[in-house]
């Protein structure tokens, strides 16, 4: 990322957060304010429209009361002159009063006489059951009864919105007990609704509520609110709401304003940027520019001698100073800094580097005749899997010391990688070159500190017998490798009998138990019918499954007494360190899974893995019944050693939780038989 680009996003990134800091206080104190409004305005315009609501009931309820206080409708309900009635008043009247319907009822609560407008029967029922259902909480006939006055309100029937005035009937002089209740109503149509849309210039609906305990609602939207208002009805019930649809334009007033400021601020910013990078190229880019050129050419010439001067008292100056200074110390130091660049760290010798450059330079020579011998190290692997890394550096240093004494001076000796050498002999014969390569392995087989049998597998190839010294030295890399397949069938056995040599050393004891599990074992496998290649792999595993025990430090190995929780988390981790072990070494890695499951329990609870029944290799289940049955009737460091009887009992318990109980009955019949 250039210094023009850093400095550019760090003006991008103030400049952002300033934005960021405006809008978020024009956010807070405009559109907060505007919000305030908003809510101000939807609370007016509910307001409006239940004043509107409020006349339209009164009106109902001033109708309802003058025919309510009539002698012609007291009589009406007395039962005289009823069709007379009818005929004169209520054919023609809902439409002259712009009523929807007329309900008369008598003293005890029913329906005497209604009349309807464009009421369906069903609606007409559920309006009237509506209006004397019980569960109301203001309950007609109780009014009736109760002579209790004039009430109007609204009620939501099958999605229609009425406003409904109730009046008691009785007489001219009103001094009559009342006989009976009317009812009136009308339906709040288009033409009032669009009456109040135009006074409160909203969108205004009524919807039926399905929940009595419906609470305020506000949406907000983009360009418009919806809002609900829950209304209590003539029956006192929150049965509809009132529903607001509100446009919002303080809100996209608001946001012109804001997007006004924000372009201003765009531009603001562009001639900020065009002034600052005009600037900045001329005091820093171009100062900087001749700096990284000269640094750019002393790069390419490798020219430590050069020199730079940039005038001003700067930071720019001063890293000009300072490069200048680096450059002296570096050509004071350069020999020795090519020196380094062309050793291997670890073991002295020269590395990759110095031998590809001398591999350039021997392709360039034409009277020149030269051997390349690459060698592999046989048993790194194994040693950092056991000992560790540190001993495995010990290892390459040790051979790296052997392939010293073996060469005379003038042969160049490298550590091409990982635990690979190269050496380069120029200008000796065939016959130097084959003693050198079986005095380096006869000095190899005398290491004998790390417990096995230690090689390195070598093969050289001459300059004629190919074009490139990269060709010589493929040529040379693939005989070594044949050679390595060569050695790996005879140094298998011998691996394994150092392998169990160094174990045995390391105690005593072991040798005695491995001989025994190896015997208990191959007479268990016989009679559990395994076949000719299992009955090896078990021998094989019965001499090594302690393998792992070669890591464990001797004086947790050897401690007389009982383990620490800590020390036993060390003395567990055998079984990973034997199976690396196993892993790494030629003829033994297939039986490396046997070796790391040969502590695990048939219930699951084992280490290191917890397997549990038939997931836990075959003969690592054979492995821990014949280990632990040794292990019980023969005394050790730490236990004195048990009566077969009381082992028996033991593997018994254990049956089905330790061990496989199928593999240990036939165990103890391999016992009871007198097969050991």
């Amino acid at each position: 990322m250039s210094v023009k680009f850093k400095a550019l996003l760090i003006y991008f990134i103030s400049f952002l957060f300033i934005i960021i800091f405006t809008f978020a206080m024009f956010n807070f104190i405009i559109f907060k304010y505007i919000n305030r409004v908003e809510n101000q305005n939807l609370d007016n315009n509910f307001k409006a429209v239940i004043s509107i609501l409020n006349r339209e009931e009164l009106d109902v309820q001033r109708i309802c009361s003058d025919w309510g206080i009539w002698d012609d409708t007291y009589n009406f309900l007395l039962g005289k002159d009823r069709e007379k009635y009818i005929k004169a008043n209520t054919q023609n009247s809902l439409k002259e009063l712009n009523l929807t319907f007329m309900i008369f009822v008598d003293k005890q609560g029913n329906v005497v006489y209604s009349q309807t407008d464009n009421l369906d029967n069903r609606t007409k029922r559920e309006l009237i059951a509506e209006l004397f259902n019980k569960k109301n909480k203001v309950d007609l006939k109780t009014l009736l009864e109760n002579d209790s006055g004039n009430h109007s309100g609204t009620l939501m029937v099958r999605g229609k919105f009425f406003a409904v005035g109730y009046s008691p009937v009785t007489t001219s002089d009103g001094k009559t007990p009342s006989n009976g209740s009317l009812i009136m109503g009308r339906y709040i149509d288009n033409s009032v609704l669009n009456y109040i849309n135009s006074i409160i210039q909203c969108k205004v609906g009524f919807i039926e509520n399905t929940d009595d305990n419906k609470t305020n609602e506000i949406i907000k939207k983009k360009d418009s609110i919806i809002a609900y208002r829950p209304i209590k009805d003539i029956n006192e019930n929150m049965s509809s709401s009132i529903s607001i649809l509100m446009p919002r334009n303080e809100y996209t007033l608001g946001k012109f304003y804001f997007k006004i400021f924000f372009n201003i601020f765009l531009v603001i910013l562009i001639l900020v940027v065009f002034i600052f990078i005009y600037v900045f190229n001329k005091l820093i880019l171009k100062r900087l520019k001749i700096l990284n050129d000269f640094i750019d050419t002393v790069s390419k010439t490798k020219d430590t001698k050069s020199r730079i001067t940039i005038s001003g008292n700067d930071e720019i100056a001063n890293i000009a100073n300072s490069t200048n200074k680096m450059l002296s110390k570096l050509d004071y130091a350069s020999k020795e800094i090519l020196a380094l660049s062309y050793s291997d760290k670890l073991t002295g010798l020269n590395n990759r580097i110095y031998m590809e450059k001398k591999f350039f330079w021997l392709d360039n020579e034409v009277d020149i005749n030269y051997f390349i011998i690459m060698g592999d190290v046989n048993g790194l692997k194994l040693t950092n899997d056991t000992f560790g890394h540190k001993d495995g550096d010990r290892l390459i240093c040790a051979i790296g010391s052997i392939l010293k004494s073996m060469c005379l001076e003038d042969d160049i000796i490298a550590r091409w990688g990982g635990d690979e050498f190269i050496i380069l002999v120029v200008n000796k014969r065939s016959e130097y070159v084959s003693d050198l390569i079986k005095n380096i392995k006869k000095e190899c087989e005398k290491i004998t500190q790390f417990g096995f049998k230690i090689s390195i597998a070598l093969g050289s190839a001459e300059k004629y017998e190919a074009k490139t010294t990269e060709a010589v030295m493929n040529l040379a890399e693939e005989r070594m490798y044949r050679s390595k397949l060569t050695e790996t069938k005879s140094s298998r056995n011998a691996t394994i009998m150092s392998l169990e040599r160094t174990l045995y050393e390391k105690n005593s004891e072991t040798e005695e138990h491995t001989q025994r599990v190896k015997k208990l074992s191959m007479k268990l496998g016989k009679k559990i019918n395994l076949s000719q290649d299992e009955l090896e792999e078990l021998e094989l595993l019965s001499l090594l499954h302690d393998i792992g025990k070669m890591g464990i430090p001797d004086n947790i190995l050897m401690k007389p007494g009982k383990l620490t929780d800590e020390e036993w988390e060390i003395m567990k981790r055998h079984t990973e360190i034997g199976y690396r072990i196993a892993k790494a070494t030629p003829g033994l890695a297939h039986v490396a899974n046997e070796i790391l499951c040969h502590h695990e329990r048939f219930d699951g609870t084992g280490y290191p893995q917890g397997l549990k029944g038939e997931e836990i290799p075959i003969l690592s289940r054979v492995i821990s019944i014949v280990d632990s049955f040794d292990v019980m009737t023969h005394r050790r460091i730490y236990k004195d050693a048990s009566d077969m009887g009381h082992a028996v009992e033991e593997l018994k318990r254990c049956s089905g939780t330790q061990f496989d109980p199928v593999i240990t009955d036939e165990f103890i019949n391999l016992l009871k038989e007198g097969g050991i």
